[in-house]
């Protein structure tokens, strides 16, 4: 289930994340919202208001990228590698421009025809701003507020204490005290230590409801046509927490944007898989998702942060998969990614095709997040030619533990917010070795097992979309490198791996290229050990892999040749190496 919600400034932008959208979709509309209205301020025009920051105007000197107000009074001059979401100025209007590759990151001059790109023309707290959507942070230290939450008819009883410790283990214990990772111990590795979640679990919130009450609870504020009742319950158990504890948590917004980093609500009641709920409303409220409280707009504070992102999810996921004989976090990692900022790469389209191959954890919720994910949070740089030699030999190391990734691109502008290739060495260790070693029980689905290349056609490119009053709607503008934040103007990533959410039908968000050449996931297959490129293969997207491109004569799907075939020397448990060669 995904349930779109059209927030103020964008019909693309916000979206309510869930793992179980492989069953069912269910879309909100929001024709009621109009962005010339009072209710309809943007994430800036919010944030500035309730802080007290002033507009300002902020240009990096690293790089062409611009942060600017349509009225500004300061300006500050910063490097983009030192931009974090405190330090970018928040006001009624913003832009951020990203120039092409050539001035925009390191430069070359070691001789080795590559280089590593360290600073980054739009990071994802730029791209929050552009796009009106919220988050925790992605690096440095994250604090997680857990309520585990009864229903009158679904009380705790005897386990209440037991079960709440088993919650606590499964968000912040270590690793050997699960059947896997902890929420906490996965997403210490998988950021490289970049990443510091901590938080607390507090007592049970009693909600004075049932189940079906709640569920079927009357919507308000605001955004009625796009409300959820968890939004209510947020609000609800945020404040019982600051009441009975006397505390304002204001360590709960170590960004300090005035809102709690995220709030993760865990109901007692069985998931709707497990558990006959007599009504539909049920049954589309009782899954695992992520939301954002969006009636709390324009109530951001300092001194007393409100809850704004929150996900959803049952108690009864730690004691599935892995959990029947330990505690199981798969779930909960998950959906904690759509906290951070990234996207379901399956499909919510009936019929459709699953372009990233499921093998991933914001897929089918299994093995490590791929590069395209942790490039996007921050935690890794690519790898770039510097287009001086006609072939480069490249060695990357196994990515799961050091990072390490090529990214091919033409007119690359310096981000992850752009059209490119991704080349990343898979091995079966780390946070892949035990989804590898067997099919992983809470779906059955089973990682690569054996070494090998995985290349993704990433299209991350920026949509700009204006409003049109005399239609009512957001009409898509064009691509673009410029983040604009306005009542009318927005800017965020075009394409879905979902067809009714993507700009273009035809271009997917990550798409996992396979060694084989033919697209076998438009048949219902899955990735397995044959996707993968081994030693002595080759990719060539002119003659053996055209296929996969929708434009032809081996081209991105923004026209530009992509110039360059690879060949796949050498493959040991330490690293590859791989030939990149320029196409005459």
């Amino acid at each position: 289930m995904k349930k779109v919600f059209i927030i103020p400034t964008l019909l693309l932008t916000f979206v309510l994340f869930s793992c179980q959208s492989f069953f069912d979709d269910a879309s909100i509309d929001l024709s009621s919202t109009n962005p010339t209205s009072s209710d309809t301020n943007s994430n800036s025009d919010i944030d500035s208001s309730s802080s007290g920051t002033s507009n300002t105007s902020e240009t990096t000197s690293a790089s062409t990228t611009t942060i600017v107000s349509t009225s500004t009074t300061t300006s500050t001059t910063t490097s983009v590698g030192e931009a974090s979401s405190s330090s970018i100025p928040v006001s009624s209007s913003s832009s951020s421009t990203a120039s092409d590759s050539s001035g925009s990151t390191s430069s070359s001059d070691n001789n080795l025809g590559y280089y590593q790109a360290t600073n980054d023309t739009i990071n994802i707290n730029q791209y929050r701003l552009g796009s009106d959507t919220f988050g925790m942070p992605t690096i440095g230290n994250a604090k997680l507020l857990v309520i585990p939450v009864t229903f009158s008819d679904f009380p705790c009883l005897s386990v209440c204490e037991s079960r709440r410790q088993d919650i606590q283990t499964t968000f912040f214990g270590s690793s050997n005290q699960t059947a896997w990772h902890s929420v906490k111990s996965y997403y210490e590795t998988s950021s490289y230590g970049q990443l510091n979640l901590t938080g607390e679990v507090t007592p049970w919130y009693e909600s004075t409801l049932t189940a079906q009450q709640f569920a079927e609870q009357a919507k308000v504020g605001p955004y009625v046509n796009n409300y959820d009742p968890t939004w209510t319950l947020l609000d609800s158990a945020v404040s019982w927490f600051k009441t009975s504890t006397g505390r304002n948590l204001t360590e709960y917004d170590t960004d300090q944007d005035g809102y709690l980093d995220s709030v993760y609500l865990v109901y007692n009641n069985p998931n709707a898989s497990n558990f006959y709920y007599s009504t539909p409303i049920q049954r589309d409220t009782f899954w695992a998702y992520t939301y954002w409280n969006y009636n709390n707009l324009g109530k951001a504070s300092l001194s007393n942060p409100v809850g704004m992102t929150l996900v959803w999810s049952s108690y009864d996921f730690m004691y599935e998969g892995y959990g029947t004989s330990s505690l199981d976090a798969h779930t909960y990692i998950h959906e904690l990614g759509h906290a951070l900022g990234l996207d379901d790469y399956y499909t919510y389209t009936e019929n459709d095709w699953g372009a990233a191959g499921r093998l991933d954890m914001m897929d089918y919720n299994i093995l490590d997040h791929n590069a395209y994910s942790k490039y996007l949070l921050g935690w890794t740089k690519p790898y770039v030619l510097d287009f001086t030699k006609t072939t480069t030999n490249i060695t990357l190391r196994p990515f799961e533990t050091s990072g390490d990734f090529f990214l091919l691109g033409n007119q690359w502008n310096g981000s992850a917010f752009d059209e490119y290739l991704i080349f990343e060495y898979y091995t079966p260790t780390g946070l892949n070795q035990k989804d590898s070693n067997a099919a992983y029980p809470g779906n059955n689905t089973r990682g690569f097992t054996v070494p090998g290349v995985k290349i993704y056609h990433v299209d991350a490119r920026l949509g700009r979309y204006d409003y049109v009053s005399s239609l009512n709607r957001w009409n898509f503008s064009g691509y673009t490198d410029t983040i604009i934040s306005t009542n009318t103007t927005a800017t965020v990533i075009a394409h879905s791996n979902s067809l009714e959410y993507t700009q273009n039908p035809n271009f997917r968000l990550l798409h996992l290229l396979e060694a084989g050449g033919t697209n076998t996931f438009k048949n219902g297959v899955f990735a397995n050990d044959q996707t993968l490129f081994k030693q002595g293969a080759s990719f060539n997207p002119t003659t053996t892999h055209s296929s996969f491109f929708y434009q032809t004569g081996g081209r991105f799907n923004d026209l530009n040749s992509i110039g360059y075939r690879v060949e796949f020397t050498s493959l040991t448990s330490t690293a590859m190496t791989m030939s990149v060669v320029q196409l005459g």
